[in-house]
């Protein structure tokens, strides 16, 4: 189907004509100029004037052509191929020639199909893979890259070519028909059962605390070792040093062996220790690599300290202490004023119910917390001097009448920015009881933001029920208000738990409490620990003596690991700081050493991490052919053993979905690209001027 389209409407045609007609008319109409012999030549001359100035006229309308063209096209044949190093161990092992074979059927299929390749092991690659060296394997990704990149297009067909084992997504079974298209596995692999003897799962907390104790857990499997002994040991590497924590026999009683084993060890130093478990060998074994297992603990210095320092007994003190008490990273202690107060600089966060109070001797306590720059929560009520209050903070003023009050709810203010919370929290509050607040003038000072207001008697006020800001390098927050007990049970009652009422007490300590840096250059590497293919990140800040930021020298950063070799690189300047990518290192304990020079200054910023190696691949050295057999009956296709690999050939040519289809494409095409048309023009035109010309009127 073919179609002239113009933008304009039919109107336009017409004055077109009107104007080609005026033109040819007016220059040829009662003319004198031709010779008496070659008058009747002006009639010709004047269709010609009229052909040019219609087509000019009918161009300036911008007509397009458009016109459906039948292509036939080729659906896609997709070859994946699976580059983890569980395949390549056994092509090294039992199919040296496969590659080559692969690479024949490609070379095959290209003659008669478009073909597209890709290899997967943890990354999808758009080629085939030059060796098989992945860490791990996962299916599910890549069945969802090829879902996403080929919406729309049409596919023939998917041979996938893997041992069916995967260790990173989701079973792949459950992707077949997301493609939409039949799908032809090749099984490659052992599918044998061998004996082999395995530490599955490992679960350990990341971050201990000094003092406490740590547990490892991990799941230990056995398969066709009945009747054989192991020993699992816990040792902490040092160097090259190995100093054993504690040991686990193990009796490996049936064929196919699971038990889940723990062990709990003191968490003693502050710092990164460095872990291994490990599961003696037995004789007949498969593979010994998976009997390791390396993890790093981070053993913190301390919990965050907490005093709850009080006029008299109250029982917000004691919902706050439970609250405290549920987060193991805290610890928290409650003394009433007047009683010995312990030492204020072992706290990170001071808490000050119902102070300062009328009579009470709060002003040396202030003036010690203040010098010390400790973190503090003010908590206002009925027994609060709240003239003495204004003296000692600037968040929010107070010009009190009655300390016995109004009932307010909580109305969460979603301007508020100092920390992220979960979006659930305003709504859920908003459910919880009303607490008794002062009756006044209460409003909010600049340094500080309001993270709730109060709503009296369903009445959106601007008074603030919780401020918080920081003034003088200390943080500090102060709520107004009795009866903050209600809500936590509120919180239990409505939803049986206190998430809600300890999370976002939670996230108001870990605002007021966190600690400033005051270095002026640091360099942090972006998390602790890395598997050995993931890139090792860096970013650096440098402040100036006003604590600004600047990035005009250079900083070079060096590596050491635990054997001593070195490794050197030079930051980028990204924005105002410093970034570097140091791509991915050998497996191993890292130090680092960031330097830079500024104002005359060396400024140094040291750490460490750990690159551990990722042992996936081993965990499981079975293929699982029914998987790959499952997804090929799921989805129309069918299962062929690596070594009937040539029985793929004739099933692909009888195949309905490979089979050429005709494909209807839209063109458009301006009459401006079209090379005849201005070609026209011109003859048009010139014709015009030589018959002038060898009349005589030109």
């Amino acid at each position: 189907m073919q179609q002239l389209v113009f933008e304009f409407g039919g109107g336009y045609l017409i004055l077109c004509f009107l104007a080609a007609f005026l033109a040819a008319a007016l220059l040829y109409t009662g003319t004198k100029e031709f010779p008496e012999s070659y008058k009747s030549w002006k009639y010709g001359l004047a269709f010609l004037r009229f052909c040019t100035v219609l087509i000019i006229a009918l161009l300036l309308l911008t007509p397009l052509w458009r016109s459906n063209i039948l292509k036939t096209q080729k659906p896609v044949l997709i070859v994946a191929q699976d580059a983890s190093s569980s395949v390549g161990d056994f092509i090294k092992k039992d199919a040296s020639s496969y590659p080559s074979e692969l690479n024949r059927l490609v070379e095959k299929l290209k003659r008669t199909y478009q073909v597209a390749s890709f290899s997967f092991g943890e990354v999808v690659e758009n080629e085939l893979p030059e060796n098989f060296t992945g860490k791990a394997t996962n299916i599910s990704e890549l069945m969802e890259s090829l879902a996403t990149r080929y919406a729309g297009n049409t596919l023939g067909g998917l041979i996938l070519a893997t041992d069916g084992i995967y260790n990173q997504g989701s079973n792949p079974f459950y992707m077949a028909n997301k493609l939409a298209t039949p799908v032809y596995t090749i099984g490659l692999g052992d599918t044998s059962i061998k004996k082999d003897l395995i530490i599955n799962r490992l679960f350990h907390n990341q971050i201990v605390y000094a003092g406490d104790e740590m547990e490892v857990q991990a799941d230990i499997l056995a398969k066709n070792l009945s009747g054989k002994k192991s020993k699992l040991s816990l040792y902490e590497v040092e160097g090259k040093k190995l100093n054993l924590l504690k040991t686990e026999d193990l009796a490996l009683d049936r064929p196919d062996f699971f038990t889940p084993v723990s062990m709990i060890i003191p968490a003693a130093k502050p710092g990164t220790r460095y872990l291994r478990l490990v599961a003696s060998t037995v004789d007949g074994e498969v593979s010994a690599l998976n009997n390791k297992r390396d993890f790093v603990v981070t053993v913190l210095d301390g919990r965050q300290k907490i005093l709850i320092l009080a006029q008299a007994p109250h029982p917000d003190m004691g919902a706050l202490r439970q609250s405290f008490n549920a987060n193991k990273n805290y610890e928290v202690k409650s003394v009433l004023l007047g009683d010995p107060i312990p030492e204020l600089a072992d706290f990170d966060l001071i808490i000050l119910h119902q102070l300062p109070a009328p009579g009470r001797n709060f002003a040396p306590v202030y003036k010690q917390i203040k010098e010390l720059g400790i973190a503090h929560w003010w908590i206002a009520g009925a027994q609060t001097d709240f003239k003495a209050l204004n003296t000692m903070q600037d968040l929010i003023t107070c010009n009190i009448s009655s300390n016995l009050g109004a009932e307010s709810e909580a109305l969460w203010n979603k301007q508020f920015n100092l920390f992220q919370w979960d979006q659930e929290w305003p709504q859920k509050i908003s459910r919880f009881p009303p607490l008794q607040v002062p009756f006044g003038d209460i409003n909010a000072g600049n340094l500080g933001q309001v993270l709730f207001f109060q709503r009296i008697k369903n009445l959106a006020t601007n008074y603030p029920l919780l401020s918080m800001g920081e003034y003088q390098k200390s943080r500090s927050a102060v709520f107004v208000g009795d009866g903050i007990w209600k809500w936590r049970l509120s919180d239990y009652q409505i939803h049986e738990n206190h998430d809600v009422f300890d999370g976002f007490i939670g996230k108001i300590v870990q605002y007021l409490s966190v600690k400033r840096d005051n270095r002026r250059f640091r360099v942090l590497v972006n998390k602790p620990v890395f598997d050995e293919n993931e890139a090792v990140n860096f970013a650096g800040e440098l402040y100036n003596a006003s604590y600004e930021l600047v990035n005009t020298p250079e900083v070079n950063l060096s590596l050491k690991n635990r054997d001593g070799k070195e490794y050197d690189f030079l930051f980028n300047r990204v924005g105002k700081g410093y970034q570097l990518n140091a791509g991915v290192l050998p497996v191993g304990n890292y130090t680092f050493v960031a330097r830079t020079s500024y104002n005359g200054k060396e400024q140094l910023a040291e750490g460490q991490f750990t690159v551990q190696p990722l042992q996936l691949e081993y965990l499981n050295l079975t293929a699982d052919h029914n998987v790959l057999k499952a997804m090929s009956t799921e989805s129309n296709g069918q299962f062929f053993h690596y070594k009937d690999m040539d029985q793929l050939w004739p099933v692909l040519e009888k195949s309905v979905t490979l089979k050429p289809i005709l494909i209807t494409e839209k063109s458009t095409r301006t009459f401006l690209s079209m090379p005849v048309l201005l070609l026209l023009l011109l003859v048009l035109m010139g014709l015009e001027w030589g018959i002038r010309r060898y009349i005589g009127i030109y």
